[in-house]
C-alpha cells in the first residue's frame, strides 16, 4: 500500500471520527473543550473551513511543477473559520457539509496523478498530492488528540 492511499484513508477515516458527533447533545458540543480552547463544534467547523480552502484554492493548481498559493495566515483564516459555522443552525448541519466537503475533496486529489510534484509559493520543497494530505492527516489528528484528551 503506497504512502499516499493511506493518507487518503487516514483522511476517510477522521472524517468518520468526527461525524460521530453528530449524535451528541448539541450543548455539549458547544461547550470549550477546556478552558480557553474551542469547542467541538469550533473544531470541526476549524477544520471544514481548512477542507473547503484546499478543495477550492489548492487542489486547481496541484499539477505538474505547480506552484499552489501560499496558506493564508493562520490566525486570520481561523477566525474567519469560527465566524463562518455561525451560519450553520447546529452541528449536525455542519458535519453534513464537512462530510460533504471531505468527500468531494478525497475525490478530486485520488482523481490527481499521483507522480506529479508541486510546490507551495516560493518554497522549494515538492509535493504528491499524498504527501500534501498526509499534512493535513496530521492536522486532524493533532484535534482529534485534543478532543479525546479533553477534560471531562
Amino acid at each position: 500500500m503506497s504512502s499516499s492511499t493511506t493518507s487518503y484513508q487516514a483522511y476517510e477515516s477522521n472524517m468518520e471520527f468526527f461525524r460521530l458527533f453528530g449524535t451528541k447533545e448539541e450543548a455539549e458540543l458547544n461547550t470549550p473543550i477546556s478552558n480557553g480552547k474551542w469547542s467541538v463544534k469550533e473544531i470541526i467547523g476549524h477544520i471544514y473551513y481548512w477542507d473547503l480552502f484546499l478543495l477550492e484554492t489548492m487542489v486547481p493548481e496541484m499539477k505538474e511543477s505547480g506552484v499552489l498559493p501560499d496558506f493564508p495566515d493562520h490566525d486570520d483564516y481561523n477566525e474567519k473559520a469560527i465566524q463562518s459555522i455561525k451560519r450553520f443552525p447546529d452541528t449536525k448541519a455542519l458535519l453534513e457539509e464537512f462530510t460533504l466537503t471531505r468527500k468531494e475533496l478525497i475525490r478530486k486529489m485520488e482523481n490527481l496523478n499521483q507522480e506529479e510534484t508541486f510546490t507551495i509559493g516560493k518554497k522549494k520543497r515538492k509535493f504528491t498530492p499524498g504527501s500534501f494530505l498526509k499534512m493535513f492527516v496530521g492536522h486532524d489528528n493533532h484535534h482529534i488528540e485534543q478532543i479525546k484528551n479533553q477534560a471531562v
